[in-house]
């Protein structure tokens, strides 16, 4: 159950809270907070669920609100702060304790044929509380306290849990990535997977159905809720219904023909909600419910592929998909602990695969002293002596033979494709960079839009943006050397980061005082730059080539992953050793590269920030990092005063070498 807006927990909302409770005790509140429709007294100054002040003409009244259990304190100990919206059974709703300083969820089940069939309702839900009793699954919600309320309408009290659903979660931000999907549906199986055990059918499996709450390292947390219509297969005296139970989205074959089931049927929903989470839709969609029964029953579901030709698939998932959604029962896997052995052996392989391919294997090679060629990727390995001075990050692809016409500030990496790069000359006056490229005889200047210093840079095919210290964001074009400047920060604090993307869609820019800001081309408000991310102070971003994906890392070692379709709630979040000073994300947005100031480079999956390996390399000096066209990662570094870009496959090997 899921409630709404943020509720952190400060010491002012703590005192507030204690003289809430002592108010209940006198009498019931009567306004509304006008932004989350919560119950608040007249003389409080700020809504405790969204802290929002009180306006000036004061709060809502109650009265004009049409929800008859808003505001209604039921058992003497339970008040109804909010609606939550319509549940499968009937309203939800966020209730506050009148005695401790907790919020639960409440769902009031209406009886229309009065009392007989409320002490029914009470009866079977009591027993459903028996039953989930036995278990002690974390990711089952269990219900606390079943009551009668009226005479007509039952409520039943259970966990709020902080997070959307995974329909809203696939719906807002499309398919998810593998990775993702198998975790959810791994904590999903391990919670159904006990229950089984104990002898209990959930029977109504569907995505409204489970909660995905956002945990504060940004690892996902699945909850399984309504258990309302479980059978127990251990007591057939108590009947939910006759015929069909079930959502005919996900529902088994055997629910859609009214046969009897067994914990079989679950795994076919599981399947069907595997689909949904990689695909985005249902296996079958139909606006007839019969047809999309019918089609459960008798029509082969399509394939992963089929559903979502844009998107490659692993075979390993089109299979245990295929054996989930399986139309008989004994064709499916036996139980929830075999897909959870499938799922681990999958993700074990993936991250196995990664781990080869990005040289965990070479760089514990036990043989260092073999004749070993890097692979780049690149046009050539590009090495120059440097005369002491200290390269900025840069990934050049070019030719060797240009030399450096004096020291380089260090700057942060930029780059275009791998056939472009700039960096800025210390010393000059006006500020100026160098912009090199392989269709180039010598290093091309472009001027600074501004005469203030440049604290980073980034690269298009068509643009150069440069961060400064004043806070400006200014962008001149390769061609013609026009520049203008793009925006300010409010603060006027320094620009430490910037990112844009080939095409020049989108640009993600931060600062010393931790924002983000973001502009994108494609949006409405293009013309508008807007904040999207607050924090300490922004080290490096990262952005990927569809320009929908960006990786912000921060001074306190925080890494965010944030789609760009989903603003509010990063998709990943991690911590690392040591701050980030450049990152950068593969071709596939499946890895995260990364230089620390602690001088190592690690490699991280996306979105989890599960580490694939890291390594020290103190004696090369790690500028930047980023990946070529064929995902391997690739790092500019300085070694002995030698510029050179290597894989971190041919890094390991000089590591271990000194």
């Amino acid at each position: 159950m899921s409630k709404k807006g943020p509720s952190p927990i400060t010491g002012q909302v703590r005192s507030l809270s204690q003289k809430r409770r002592n108010l209940l005790k006198e009498r019931h509140p009567e306004h509304l907070c006008a932004n989350c429709d919560s119950v608040i007294f007249d003389e409080e100054t700020l809504c405790l669920h969204c802290e929002t002040r009180r306006p000036d003409e004061g709060w809502s009244s109650l009265s004009d609100h049409d929800d008859p259990w808003v505001g209604e304190v039921i058992n003497d100990r339970y008040l109804i702060a909010s609606s939550l919206g319509q549940g499968a059974s009937g309203m939800v709703y966020r209730a506050e304790s009148l005695s401790i300083s907790r919020q639960f969820a409440v769902k009031i089940i209406s009886t229309d044929s009065g009392q007989t069939e409320s002490e029914q309702i009470i009866a079977r839900l009591n027993r459903e509380v028996e039953a989930l009793s036995r278990l002690r699954n974390p990711h089952i919600v269990s219900f606390y306290e079943i009551f009668d309320l009226q005479g007509r309408d039952v409520a039943a009290i259970m966990d709020l849990i902080d997070g959307d659903t995974l329909e809203k979660l696939v719906k807002d931000g499309g398919p998810l990535e593998f990775s993702r999907a198998c975790s959810l549906l791994r904590q999903i199986a391990n919670g159904l997977y006990e229950a089984h055990q104990a002898g209990m059918i959930h029977r109504d499996l569907k995505p409204e159905n489970l909660m995905v709450e956002r945990l504060p390292a940004g690892d996902d947390f699945v909850h399984i809720l309504d258990f309302g219509i479980v059978h127990l297969t251990d007591d057939t005296s108590v009947s939910m219904t006759h015929g069909f139970i079930g959502t005919p989205l996900y529902a088994s074959p055997e629910q859609a023909m009214a046969h009897s089931i067994d914990h079989r049927s679950d795994i076919y929903s599981l399947g069907a909600i595997l689909f949904f989470m990689l695909t985005g839709k249902p296996p079958f969609i139909c606006n007839n419910v019969y047809n999309v029964l019918r089609m459960h029953v008798r029509e082969c579901p399509p394939t992963l592929g089929e559903a979502n030709p844009g998107q490659l698939f692993p075979q390993e998932l089109e299979q245990l998909t295929a054996r989930m959604l399986a139309k008989e029962p004994s064709d499916r896997p036996d139980d929830l602990s075999r897909v959870i052995d499938q799922l681990d052996h999958f993700t074990k392989s993936r991250s196995e695969a990664h781990s080869n391919s990005w040289s965990s294997v070479n760089v514990g090679d036990s043989n260092p002293g073999r004749n070993h060629t890097p692979t780049t990727g690149l046009n050539s390995t590009f090495q120059k002596t440097l005369s002491g001075a200290a390269i900025p990050a840069v990934i050049p692809a070019v030719e060797p033979g240009f030399s450096l016409p004096g020291p380089a500030s260090r700057l942060q990496a930029t780059h275009s494709g791998e056939n472009a790069f700039a960096i800025r000359l210390t010393g000059q006056d006006p500020a100026e960079i160098l912009l090199f490229g392989s269709d180039t005889e010598s290093p091309r200047p472009i001027p600074v839009p501004t005469e203030t210093s440049v604290e980073s840079i980034a690269m298009s095919e068509e643009f150069l943006i440069s961060g400064h210290q004043n806070g400006i964001i200014s962008r001149v074009a390769l061609a013609t050397g026009k520049s203008r400047a793009l925006f300010q920060d409010v603060r006027r604090t320094p620009i430490t980061a910037v990112a844009v993307d080939s095409n020049d869609r989108c640009i993600i820019a931060g600062s010393s005082s931790g924002r983000v800001y973001m502009h994108h081309n494609q949006r409405p408000t293009s013309s508008d730059w807007s904040r999207i991310r607050s924090g300490t102070t922004v080290k490096a971003i990262a952005i990927n080539r569809f320009a929908d994906l960006i990786a912000i890392a921060r001074q306190d070692n925080s890494v965010e992953i944030v789609s760009l379709s989903n603003l509010r709630i990063p998709t990943g979040q991690f911590r690392t050793p040591a701050p980030i000073h450049s990152m950068a994300i593969s071709k596939d947005s499946s890895l995260l590269a990364a230089a620390l100031v602690d001088r190592s480079i690690a490699l991280f999956q996306l979105p989890t920030g599960y580490k694939i390996f890291s390594m020290p390399a103190s004696k090369i000096d790690i500028l930047t990092v980023n990946f070529s066209e064929d995902c391997k990662p690739l790092a500019v570094c300085s070694v002995n005063e030698t510029l050179a870009v290597l894989d971190f496959e041919e890094i390991g090997h000089r590591v271990r070498s000194h």
